[in-house]
């Protein structure tokens, strides 16, 4: 693999392996009084996630059409990005203390699809400014 290549590669993989890791501890710190803290937790990881990912595809395929709607590479990301979310709860389940959690898996779909959302928002701008 080329080194450009590996370089937007990189990231995600990064992003991808902390998740992991984290998920590989029976506890993370949390602050006291915040509810719901741990799906904020997941929702940014995975908006994160979208993100990196999204940097694997050209700025020209977040702009090609899919049946007119949906670019490949938003389509793409998310899937990636919702998948690894089921890896990573299942993962979870196996983790002393920690269990798998499909409200769990609901905010990393949110985050992703926020990250996606906002790379083809930017993919989109990008284009008008362009001639």
């Amino acid at each position: 693999m080329e080194r450009k290549a590996l370089l937007k590669r990189l990231p995600a993989l990064l992003v991808a392996g902390g998740i992991w890791i984290l998920s590989s501890r029976s506890t993370l710190p949390r602050p006291k009084g915040i509810l719901g803290f741990d799906k904020l937790q997941h929702f940014l990881a995975y908006l994160v996630l979208a993100l990196t990912l999204g940097l694997w595809f050209s700025r020209e395929s977040w702009q090609r059409p899919w049946r007119k709607r949906c670019p490949w590479a938003a389509l793409i990301t998310f899937l990636l990005a919702a998948a690894y979310g089921i890896i990573d709860e299942v993962h979870q389940s196996f983790v002393p203390g920690r269990n798998c959690s499909l409200r769990d898996w609901f905010a990393d779909v949110a985050g992703a699809a926020l990250g996606v959302a906002a790379l083809a928002l930017s993919a989109a701008l990008s284009s008008r400014r362009s001639p």
